[in-house]
C-alpha cells in the first residue's frame, strides 16, 4: 500500500524563560492510503503539536513531512490536507449548510465554477444533503460534527486530520460519525485520529501510535498495544483502555 504522509525525525524545542521544553522529540512514522493511525498518549505527550505540524500551522525545529512524495514542512498551504478540530464553533449559525461550506469551498481555493459541485459532493458524503438548506444553528452536534468533517473535505485532500471527531457526543450519534470516517477510510482517504475514547480508537484504528514525553514509546496494532500491557484478566480478552492504563505511567513525563 501506498504511503502517502512521510513523518521523519520531528522534533519541536520551546524556548523558555528558564529552561527549553522539547515537545517532539525524533518522532518518526507512515500513514499508508486508507489507513486510520490514531494518536494516543497523556496531555502534554505531543500530540496536539504533531496535528500542527503535518497540518502547516507549526514548522517544526527540525525533520520533515513528506506528502505524495513532496516536502511540505516548511509550506503554510495544505491542499492535499484537510483538518477537522470539530466543536460548536467555526461556522456561521444564521447561514445554512450549503451556505456555509460555499464561503469555505472559496477559502480552499476551489475553483468558483465548480465551487456548488464540491459542496453537494461532501454533503453528500457526511450524510447532510437532506438539510443543505438548514441553519448550522438548528444543527444537533452529531450534524455539526459531520458538517466540520464536510469542511475537511473540500477539494478533496488524500489525508484528513480528525482530532475529537465524536467529543462530547452520545453513544448512537457517534456511531454515526465513527461511520462517516470509515466510510472516508474506506473510499482510500488516509486519516490521522486523535481520541481519547479507547472503544473508538478500537474500533477504527489500523494502528496506534502511543506518545511519551514527545518521543514515540510503541507503534503497532491495538492487539500489540493490549499484548505490550500483558494485563492478566481471568481469561476474558484485555481491553485496549485497559491496556493503556497500565501502560499510562510510563508515558508521563518525569
Amino acid at each position: 500500500m501506498k504511503d502517502i504522509l512521510i513523518v521523519k525525525h520531528l522534533k519541536e524545542t520551546y524556548t523558555g524563560r528558564k529552561q527549553d521544553f522539547t515537545a517532539l522529540d525524533d518522532v518518526s512514522f507512515t500513514i499508508s492510503q486508507g489507513e486510520i493511525l490514531s494518536l494516543l498518549g497523556p496531555n502534554g505527550a505531543g500530540k496536539t503539536t504533531i496535528v500542527s505540524v503535518i497540518g502547516g500551522y507549526l514548522i517544526p525545529s527540525s525533520g520533515q513531512v513528506l506528502m505524495n512524495g513532496q516536502d511540505i514542512t516548511a509550506a503554510r498551504k495544505r491542499p492535499q490536507i484537510g483538518v477537522s478540530f470539530g466543536g460548536e464553533m467555526g461556522f456561521y449559525r444564521n447561514a445554512t449548510a450549503r451556505q456555509n461550506l460555499l464561503f469555505f469551498a472559496d477559502l480552499a481555493k476551489v475553483p468558483y465554477r465548480k465551487q456548488k459541485d464540491e459542496v453537494a459532493r461532501v454533503l453528500e458524503v457526511v450524510s447532510l444533503t437532506n438539510v443543505a438548506n438548514k441553519k448550522v444553528g438548528e444543527f444537533s452536534k452529531g450534524m455539526t460534527q459531520r458538517l466540520h468533517i464536510a469542511r475537511s473535505l473540500l477539494g478533496n485532500p488524500s489525508l484528513l486530520l480528525l482530532d475529537e471527531p465524536t467529543s462530547g457526543l452520545d453513544v448512537e450519534i457517534a456511531k454515526s460519525v465513527q461511520d462517516t470516517v470509515q466510510k472516508l477510510a474506506n473510499s482510500g482517504i488516509s486519516i490521522l485520529l486523535t481520541s481519547h475514547t479507547m472503544s473508538e480508537i478500537e474500533k477504527l484504528a489500523n494502528r496506534v501510535i502511543l506518545l511519551g514525553a514527545g518521543k514515540v514509546f510503541y507503534q503497532g496494532t491495538v492487539s500489540g498495544v493490549i499484548k505490550l500491557a500483558n494485563i492478566q484478566t481471568d481469561g476474558r480478552p484485555a481491553t485496549l483502555e485497559e491496556s493503556y492504563l497500565k501502560l499510562a505511567p510510563q508515558l508521563r513525563r518525569p
